[in-house]
C-alpha cells in the first residue's frame, strides 16, 4: 500500500499548499521506508453481546463511559473492536531520523500518522465488504480520544482484542499506545442506515486542531 502523501502534508501542517523540494524529497524516502515496513499489523474480534444506553456502551462485560461512543453505535447489534499498528520497527525509524537528521524525523512522523490511518480504513473497508452480503452495515470507526471517550480505556480494549498476546501492542500507565504508531478502535455493525457522525466536531479540541482534515471529518 502506498502512503497518501497528501495526507501526511496535512499531518504536516501544509494542508492544501505544496511542500518546498526539499520536503517533498523527505517524503519520498519516508514513504518508502514505511511502505516496506514488515511489522504492521491488524486484529479484530467481533462481540456479539453489544448493549447501548444514552451515555454508556457495554461490549464484553467491559462498560464504557461515553456519549459520542453510544450515538456512534445506537441500533447497532454488534461491535468490532481493532487493533492496529506499525510495529516497534516504524518506532526505530523515527529514532534513528532523530539522531541523524531532525526535518527527516518530523516528516517521518507525520507520514507514520498517516499510514497507520491508510492501514485502518482499509482494514474497514475489507471488512465492509464482507459484511454486505448479509445485508449489515459498518459505522465509523471511534478511539479513545474522540469526543467524550477517554483514552484510559486503552487497556480495556486492548484486553478485549487480547492485543498484546496477539501483536504485541499495550499502554503505558499513561495509556499511550506502544509502538507509539497505532491504533484501538470501535466499530458498530448493523442492519440498518449507520450513524457515522462526526468524529472531529465531536471533539473539544476541533477549533484549535491543525490535524484535521480539510473537510473536518
Amino acid at each position: 500500500m502506498q502512503l497518501d502523501r497528501t495526507q501526511a502534508l496535512r499531518y504536516l501542517g501544509y494542508g492544501k499548499n505544496e511542500p518546498d523540494a526539499r520536503t517533498a524529497a523527505l517524503l519520498g524516502e519516508c514513504a518508502a521506508e514505511i511502505e516496506a515496513l514488515s511489522t504492521i499489523r491488524t486484529i479484530h474480534r467481533v462481540y456479539p453481546d453489544l448493549c447501548v444506553t444514552a451515555d454508556t456502551v457495554s461490549i464484553g462485560g467491559v462498560v464504557f463511559g461515553s456519549r459520542d461512543l453510544a450515538k456512534t453505535l445506537a441500533g447497532c447489534g454488534r461491535a468490532v473492536i481493532l487493533c492496529a499498528t506499525l510495529g516497534a520497527e516504524a518506532d526505530r525509524l523515527r529514532l534513528r531520523c532523530s539522531s541523524t537528521d531532525l526535518a527527516k524525523a518530523a516528516v517521518m512522523d507525520a507520514a507514520q500518522s498517516a499510514y497507520i490511518e491508510q492501514v485502518c480504513d482499509r482494514f474497514c473497508e475489507t471488512f465492509r465488504e464482507s459484511f454486505e452480503a448479509a445485508g449489515l452495515n459498518l459505522t465509523a470507526r471511534y478511539s479513545p480520544g474522540y469526543g467524550d471517550l477517554s483514552i484510559r480505556y486503552q487497556p480495556q480494549l486492548l484486553a478485549l482484542a487480547d492485543a498484546p498476546r496477539r501483536i504485541g501492542l499495550i499502554c503505558s500507565d499513561s495509556c499511550m499506545l506502544l509502538p507509539q504508531k497505532s491504533v484501538t478502535a470501535v466499530i458498530g455493525l448493523t442492519a440498518g442506515e449507520p450513524h457515522c457522525g462526526d468524529r472531529c466536531k465531536s471533539c473539544e479540541n476541533y477549533a484549535v486542531c491543525r490535524y484535521r482534515r480539510q473537510d473536518g471529518v
